[in-house]
């Protein structure tokens, strides 16, 4: 056997006293710190005060048995890992003492290599869990830091520029106000990477807090729309609406879905040349106007959501250079990005169209792209009606 760590602590709970002399022993010449608690309130306290990588324990143990050492563990925070040892068990006890948090379980009598090699495993295997934990904890401190490290100053960034860009320091001609919005464009572009790269985590680590209420898409639509209006302009492209005024509400979070529109508009601009044009649209469908057949692989449609009988379709169609077939599917990954088309040199995280795919579908809603090489792109999201026919009687 390969000798272990001696800062590897091992405490070895059983009130036989000589199975639990012999099983220290073996664990000693093993290379390992070995310890032993004759009872479970004697455990209970040892465990309390030192740090164990591992609890050979016995379960039955006079007063506190071996299950309630094993619950006190899990309940403390503990992450000791627990080898359950009995002579009376069975395969029902067995699946209980996995349920309560027991990572193996040895039925007496057992063999001292099979009981060594188990050991190791359990020690590997936490080794593996913490190392785990600490990198969970590195994306934790980083992902806090882009928070407030980085997008604070940025906004301060933004402020100051603005004071500047409004002549407040004095006269700006009109290529100076350019080239300073510019500038405001380029540090609201980082900002909304690391909002989606902070969304994104919350999404991932089930933090995210999504407030979902009716709203009307119109609304939605037009608020963010004439936020691009500007941008687009500027970038000689001309921005269209064609919404429909008879589409009823959606439930969603108005934030969240904003941010999916701003996102998509803002790939929008970046890939259509001069010249080129975004056409926002909005309507209202029913179920067997939905193209069921045609809608991508990687579309997961969720349970249900076929039989739907109403669904407001938002699309955001621009005359880029269009999104290669093999692409489709990967760009709403994290990280990805289409490998053709004009307007790669602008940059991106890849992180625009993961935010985008988990939101909508957060709010109950598909995402997918349709588009050519050379032909432009069409970003369709489809959300079901909001059902309450006293709210919609006025659309």
């Amino acid at each position: 056997m390969t000798a272990q760590q001696p800062s590897e602590k091992i405490l070895v709970v059983d009130d036989q006293a000589d199975i639990a002399k012999l099983i220290v022993l073996q664990l000693q010449e093993a290379g390992f710190t070995a310890d032993w608690a004759g009872n479970g309130e004697a455990a209970i306290g040892m465990l309390d005060g030192d740090d164990y990588s591992l609890a050979l324990l016995d379960i039955r143990l006079p007063k506190v048995n071996g299950i309630e050492v094993l619950s006190h563990i899990r309940e403390s925070g503990k992450d000791t890992a627990v080898i359950m040892m009995t002579a009376h068990g069975n395969e029902n006890l067995a699946v209980e003492c996995m349920k309560a948090g027991g990572v193996d379980y040895l039925s007496k009598p057992f063999a001292m290599d099979d009981m060594l090699q188990r050991v190791m495993r359990a020690i590997t295997n936490r080794r593996v869990l913490l190392q785990k934990q600490r990198l969970e904890q590195e994306k934790d401190d980083f992902v806090s830091m882009l928070s407030h490290d980085m997008k604070n100053p940025l906004t301060a960034v933004i402020g100051s520029i603005d004071i500047i860009r409004e002549g407040r320091l004095g006269a700006v001609n009109q290529e100076q106000a350019e080239y300073l919005h510019a500038a405001i464009d380029s540090c609201n572009e980082v900002i909304a990477m690391i909002d989606n790269l902070l969304d994104i985590h919350r999404f991932e680590a089930g933090r995210m807090q999504i407030k979902i209420a009716a709203y009307s898409a119109l609304e939605v639509l037009r608020g963010v729309t004439r936020r691009f209006t500007r941008i687009a302009e500027h970038d000689g492209i001309r921005l269209r609406e064609r919404l429909s005024h008879e589409t009823p509400r959606i439930a969603v979070d108005k934030n969240a879905f904003s941010r999916v529109i701003a996102n998509l508009l803002a790939n929008a601009v970046k890939f259509t040349p001069e010249g080129g044009e975004i056409v926002v649209s909005c309507r209202c469908l029913k179920s067997a106007e939905v193209p069921w057949a045609r809608l991508p692989s990687y579309v997961a449609v969720p349970a249900g959501f076929a039989e739907q009988d109403c669904f407001v379709q938002v699309s955001i169609r621009d005359t880029g250079s269009g999104i290669p077939t093999d692409d489709q599917g990967r760009i709403f990954e994290r990280y990805v990005q289409s490998r053709g088309g004009v307007g790669r040199e602008r940059g991106g995280a890849g992180l625009g169209l993961a935010f985008c795919k988990m939101a909508v579908e957060s709010c109950g809603g598909i995402i997918w792209v349709e588009s050519e090489a050379g032909l432009g792109s069409i970003f369709v999201i489809l959300l079901p009606c909001y059902s309450d026919d006293t709210e919609c009687s006025g659309q």
